[in-house]
């Protein structure tokens, strides 16, 4: 029972399961771990990619503050020029009747004759004529009116001072005297402006020798409303 023979024949199946479990851990050793530390890499290489796409990011919200300020002061400077404007055309509205205007004046008046014949003969001596009206406008313009109506009417530079009969015809309306020339301004620089007016001196004659009313009041206030009509005119030329 104890050959040689026998004996193998008992070792030799542990035998083999031993150089088997040699066989397998020689392999698992020899295998290719692959890179030891590839986890460790792949996530440094992810830091570097955001920390390069948050400085891009940064410089572009450089960049974009940079134009924000530009744009700003842009705008300020356009809010500066459009305020200058805006000064400039409410002088100008100021001028051309656009808007109403409060202050102190000269109140004009002119009245036909109370004399029922003329002297002459003639009818159209005892009435206002347009030419003696404009003479009277001209003049208060010339000494410095800074604004201009006639029966609650406003006067404009583009304003035709004509007469129908014994009635104006302004602005579309009809007006029957007497009229009432109010004039913002200086009272006394108005009032010597328009008696050094030749044409209102010669007015001044005939309103005399033919009883015309003719007189003139300074008034602490008046008030002259805008002009109501249409503004055609677009620009002048000199």
């Amino acid at each position: 029972m104890n050959d040689p023979a026998s004996r193998i024949a008992r070792i030799a199946p542990y035998a083999a399961l031993a150089a088997l479990g040699f066989a397998i851990v020689l392999a698992v050793s020899s295998a290719d771990p692959g890179p030891r530390f590839s986890g460790r890499e792949r996530l440094v290489d992810l830091i570097a990619k955001e920390d390069l796409r948050a400085r891009l990011l940064r410089e572009e919200v450089e960049g974009l503050k940079a134009r924000l300020g530009e744009i700003e002061a842009d705008a300020a400077g356009r809010q500066g020029s459009l305020r200058s404007t805006r000064a400039v055309i409410d002088a100008l509205a100021r001028v051309a009747g656009l808007t109403e205007v409060q202050g102190p004046g000269l109140v004009v008046e002119l009245r036909d004759s109370a004399l029922h014949e003329s002297p002459t003969g003639d009818p159209n001596d005892l009435v206002i004529h347009e030419q003696d009206l404009q003479a009277v406008v001209n003049a208060l313009w010339s000494a410095g009116a800074e604004a201009l109506a006639i029966n609650g009417e406003r006067i404009t530079s583009s304003s035709a001072v004509r007469c129908v009969g014994n009635t104006l015809l302004l602005h579309g309306s009809v007006y029957a005297p007497p009229y009432r020339i109010q004039a913002v301004g200086d009272p006394a620089a108005l009032l010597a402006g328009m008696n050094a007016d030749p044409l209102v001196e010669r007015f001044r004659i005939f309103a005399e020798e033919f009883r015309l009313g003719f007189g003139a009041t300074a008034a602490a206030v008046l008030e002259l409303p805008a002009f109501r009509g249409v503004v055609t005119n677009q620009y002048a030329r000199l």
